[in-house]
């Protein structure tokens, strides 16, 4: 004990650490009074003599590194060892060994062990790691991008990042983030993060483009703050991909200003242009020193695309509208000039350059013949035409509406006119416009006041020269105008959609007269009545025959409805309405045959009863051979079909006599009779009855 302490400065005596003194053979020799203390590992429990290793809960493999650190030869330094062992309370005890050699007066050796307890550093250190751990493994599955650097240098990315860059971290960390920055935005971003550095505060959110591994750039929003990383100043950004909104919000735009179906500039894309290219050559118009800027405008629409639209049904219509966008476009060879849908079948063109309206003329014929071109649908072929009216700035209108509403106008006159063609703008429509709507207006108003009436066309059989049938044609007493021709009025019936109520009137009465002179024993005969082509692709037309002809009590074989080739363009559609027709008596007359796009085929498939030859071509039938090589076609033609087959418009002998002789056994004109009021009819017909025994002949009208 003396040589203890005499070998033992005094200072070890009140050090506040554990301080053990051990001889050369590895035994304690003595401890300061903090050893003596010391709770944790009970060192207070090893008594001198005992050897340090024999600590309880020390492992052997511990114990047998401490004892080969005990037994090492020492030097001139100290040197330190780390020992780990179980604390009576299952926590971990951590200790810093550093052995301090010393020569005893004796000769003999030893150490002095100072024991410095590392268990709370190290928890708080394991802590710490764990935080950190925790924290990247939150940073790494968070849904946005997230990047970590100093110095600009890539020290944390997470997966979704990886994937957004596309490149693993391997490849990444280490990288300079201005290697994946556009360098559009350099500047700015390195302004930004020199001003993190500075003030220590977040960024706002900033859109810039990135450029990936794969030298792909794409649009992303960020934000960054400063952070802490392991124990160093960094800037941690977080990265959002904004393409896919930034695609959405181009595309909104787009859909803004872009027809849906056809891909096509919209209304409102081609007024806006309109209203530019007014703006901007209205100032050259207001300078007088400068050259007027003049520029077209070209209103297309579609003719009879309605039909078309009823019979294949709207997603066919869809299909055939986009077809006719592409055609206008592909007749476009000018990059400036915009061709726009403006909903349904119009579509408009504005040309910024012409040289004259010539060549506007070309342009309107390229369309005009490229939209008449057959489009197969369905198995079938479809045909349309194309009406366009042409409006000239400054010349027809120095404003958005005014073009457009004069080019509608020369438009509408195309239609009026026949259809499938162009014309220019003319102040003399404006009239014709006006008495249009004018018409319409009393139109409406026909209906109300019961102005429409029937006239009633005698048909011939050129064999006895009896009657065997009528047609029925309606007219309109105009109380101030007169009797109006049907030529005039049912074409605005047709754009205005009189046409269904004005022809469910003429189907009713010329079922109910024909059952009148049934019943009180006039004569016996059927009624031809005409169907437009609207009423023939009405949903509820076959039911409303059934409820027409069930109301007058006509037998349905006593009912002719004569149609129009152009209304049996779509097979599918057609075929189911004529055989609901034909199941229930109703005949079916083919009118104005070969005047439209025929096809034989229909012929033979659909339940036709009777062809109807076109006036057309009996005009000239005594000196034109082209005419009379048709229609004679046309009759052999039907009598090897098993089809009746009448001529229309027949007003002379010379004209009776080539029909009949070519075996035409239906006749029907004003050779025989004009069209007459019922009562009128009635009366000629009972007075030919008595005077020549009903065969009506060579009379004089």
């Amino acid at each position: 004990m003396d040589y203890w302490k005499k070998s033992l400065p005094n200072m070890y005596k009140q050090f506040p650490e554990p301080i053990i003194t051990i001889g050369e053979n590895g035994v304690i020799l003595h401890m300061n009074e903090a050893a003596k203390q010391y709770q944790r590992g009970t060192i207070r429990d090893l008594l001198p003599g005992a050897r340090l290793s024999e600590l309880r809960r020390i492992t052997k493999e511990e114990g047998a590194r401490l004892e080969q650190y005990l037994n090492r030869p020492d030097g001139t330094c100290s040197e330190r060892h780390f020992l780990y062992f179980d604390d009576s309370e299952g926590g971990v005890i951590s200790w810093e060994l550093y052995k301090l050699p010393y020569d005893a007066s004796n000769s003999s050796l030893g150490s002095h062990l100072l024991i410095r307890d590392r268990s709370e550093s190290i928890r708080q250190q394991m802590e710490s790691e764990a935080i950190r751990a925790r924290y990247n493994e939150l940073l790494d599955i968070y849904l946005d991008p997230i990047v970590i650097h100093q110095d600009s240098k890539i020290v944390f990315i997470n997966h979704v990042a990886e994937q957004t860059i596309g490149g693993s971290s391997e490849q990444l960390l280490g990288q300079d983030i201005f290697r994946f920055i556009h360098p559009s935005d350099w500047d700015n971003v390195a302004e930004r993060i020199k001003m993190m550095y500075k003030t220590k505060q977040r960024t706002n959110i900033k859109e810039i483009q990135l450029v990936s591994f794969r030298d792909e750039v794409f649009e992303v929003e960020t934000m960054s703050k400063m952070i802490d990383h392991n124990g160093r100043p960094a800037v941690l950004t977080i990265i959002r991909d904004n393409s896919a909104r930034k695609k959405a919000e181009r595309d909104m735009i787009h859909q803004a200003f872009h027809d849906s179906l056809s891909g096509l500039p919209n209304r409102t894309h081609f007024n806006q242009q309109l209203s530019k290219m007014i703006e901007r050559s209205s100032e050259s118009l207001s300078d007088g020193s400068k050259q007027v800027s003049r520029f077209a405008v070209m209103v297309l629409d579609l003719d009879r695309f309605k039909n078309i639209n009823d019979s294949l049904g709207h997603a066919y219509g869809d299909v055939f509208l986009k077809e006719m966008g592409s055609r206008i476009q592909s007749c476009v060879r000018d990059s400036e000039t915009l061709v726009a849908r403006m909903g349904g079948d119009e579509f408009t063109l504005l040309i910024s350059r012409f040289q004259d309206e010539q060549q506007l003329g070309l342009l309107a014929g390229r369309i005009t013949a490229a939209i008449q071109q057959p489009y197969r649908l369905k198995d079938s072929d479809f045909y349309t035409t194309v009406s366009i009216g042409i409006a000239v700035y400054p010349d027809n209108g120095q404003d958005t509406v005014q073009l457009l509403k004069n080019a509608d106008t020369a438009m509408y006159e195309v239609k009026r006119n026949g259809k499938n063609g162009y014309q220019f703008y003319s102040y003399e429509f404006n009239e014709q416009l006006q008495l249009r709507l004018e018409l319409e207006s009393e139109l409406r108003k026909a209906m109300e006041r019961e102005e429409f009436r029937l006239y009633y066309q005698p048909q011939i059989c050129s064999i006895d020269n009896k009657m065997i049938g009528v047609e029925a044609l309606i007219r309109w007493e105009h109380p101030i105008k007169g009797i109006i021709s049907p030529g005039v009025f049912i074409p605005v019936a047709e754009e205005s959609d009189l046409i269904y109520s004005i022809g469910e009137w003429t189907m009713r009465e010329a079922c109910r007269q024909m059952k009148k002179w049934h019943d009180e024993g006039v004569f016996f005969a059927s009624v031809s009545v005409n169907l437009s082509a609207r009423q023939f692709l009405q949903p509820n037309l076959v039911q409303q025959i059934h409820v027409i002809l069930e109301e007058t009590g006509l037998d349905p074989s006593f009912l002719v409805l004569e149609i129009t080739e152009s209304m049996m363009m779509d097979a599918s559609h057609s075929i189911g309405i004529l055989n609901e027709l034909n199941s229930c008596g109703v005949k079916i007359s083919l009118d104005d045959f070969g005047t439209g796009y025929s096809s034989l085929s229909y012929l033979k498939h659909y339940p036709i009863y009777k062809l109807k030859i076109d006036r057309s071509f009996i005009i000239d039938i005594t000196t034109d051979e082209s005419d009379q090589a048709i229609v004679a076609t046309i009759i052999s033609m039907a009598k090897h079909l098993k089809l009746e087959v009448i001529a229309e418009g027949i007003e002379t002998k010379e004209q009776l006599d080539f029909l009949t002789s070519h075996d035409c056994k239906e006749i029907q004109g004003y050779y025989y009779c004009r069209p007459l009021p019922a009562q009128v009819l009635e009366e000629k017909y009972l007075a030919i009855q008595e005077e020549n025994d009903g065969i009506w002949g060579d009379l004089k009208h």
